[in-house]
């Protein structure tokens, strides 16, 4: 039997199931090179897990968009642990410490065993970086890491423009489990843990920093250590009393005239009603669009459009029903529609006012 002549060339199929399985076996030749480049061993001759010291402090906030829940920040985060392959001999040395400032650092530390520390929340690459170093004899290692980046941030806007705003940096070591290394803060960390008074953010007051950590399970329920950074800070909220409180009693005062003022005085009260909800509906664009926030994500001034629009129209209805309404028992009891009038023209006011400074006052708490 004559055998078939073997192919110049391989089967397309089979062509393309051996190129998958090259590049197959190159990605498991390489991924211990890579885990390798990603997480090195942990220092020789420590105590596990491995206490890393930390402290962060909170340079400046130059801006905090509320809408998008950002803020733009510079910090500086130092970190400091023990590790006994760096130690060095002072006496042969002539020094007690090494120093290694910018790139020096950067080459020095890639050579190392770092704790990987992330911060979790970073959305942008840093428009300034800067990393600085610290080798003492007894293997202590100190690492410093100062940047400017944004970051995502829970905004709360239910107290504008009586609101305090929690910005917090979530840090964590992916690459080390609990049972491997810990984050540890003593009484000096905690002390360097600040934020500076004096922030660039417009219309807004630096108050604390608060450092928490936390312990949250990762890959195969394994434990790891957050650490926690909130920053607090207050809105100035003098400067926003009249651009958004002054025009909006503006608006509202239409009401006093429709209940007060004769018809003789202001014509037909309807097309004034309608024009000052026309009024409040451009101011709370205007609001919108210079206080981001302050009417989309239920604030209280958002609370207080939203009830300037119910309460304009309950009292054109209430004029009109006294006015025109033939209700039972108008013509018997006609003396006392003045006494309802009167009755009207304060208590509406009256409560719509209380109901809006409960508001205020309830935010300012």
């Amino acid at each position: 039997m004559r055998s078939r002549p073997a192919l110049p060339f391989p089967h397309p199929a089979l062509a393309f199931w051996r190129m998958a399985l090259a590049l197959w076996l190159s990605l498991i030749a390489a991924f211990p090179l890579l885990a390798e480049e990603s997480a090195r061993p942990l220092p020789s001759g420590v105590y596990l897990p491995l206490p890393v010291h930390l402290s962060i402090r909170v340079l400046n906030v130059s801006r905090i968009n509320e809408t998008l829940g950002e803020a733009s920040m510079m910090i500086e985060v130092t970190e400091r642990w023990t590790n006994p392959g760096e130690a060095f001999d002072p006496k042969i040395t002539g020094f007690n410490r090494f120093d290694y400032v910018g790139q020096e650092a950067t080459d020095r530390l890639a050579a190392m065993w770092t704790p990987g520390t992330e911060i979790e929340n970073q959305i942008s690459e840093p428009r300034t970086q800067s990393t600085a170093l610290t080798l003492r004899a007894d293997g202590t290692v100190t690492r410093i890491r100062r940047l400017d980046a944004d970051f995502r941030v829970g905004i709360d806007m239910t107290t504008f423009p009586f609101d305090q705003q929690r910005l917090t940096l979530s840090m964590v070591s992916p690459r080390y489990p609990a049972e491997q290394m810990i984050y540890v803060m003593n009484d000096i960390d905690r002390e360097l843990s600040a934020i500076e008074k004096d922030i660039s953010a417009t219309n807004w007051t630096a108050h604390a920093l608060d450092v928490v950590m936390e312990r949250f399970h990762g890959w195969n329920a394994r434990p790891f250590v957050r650490v926690l950074a909130t920053a607090t800070v207050e809105r100035d909220w003098q400067y926003f009393v009249l651009p958004i409180f002054v025009p909006f009693l503006a608006v509202m005062s239409v009401s006093i005239f429709i209940l007060w003022a004769k018809v003789s005085l202001i014509g037909d009260k309807a097309p004034i009603t309608y024009s000052a909800l026309l009024a409040l509906a451009a101011l709370s664009f205007t609001y919108e669009s210079s206080f981001p926030g302050s009417i989309s994500m239920n604030s209280p001034i958002a609370f207080m459009v939203s009830l300037g629009y119910f309460y304009l129209i309950l009292v054109l209805l209430l004029d009109i029903v006294l006015i025109y309404a033939n209700y039972p028992g108008k013509a018997r009891y006609s003396h006392l529609e003045p006494a309802i009038r009167a009755t009207i023209r304060f208590s509406v006011p009256a409560v719509f006012a209380l109901i809006c400074f409960s508001a205020a006052l309830r935010a300012m708490a």
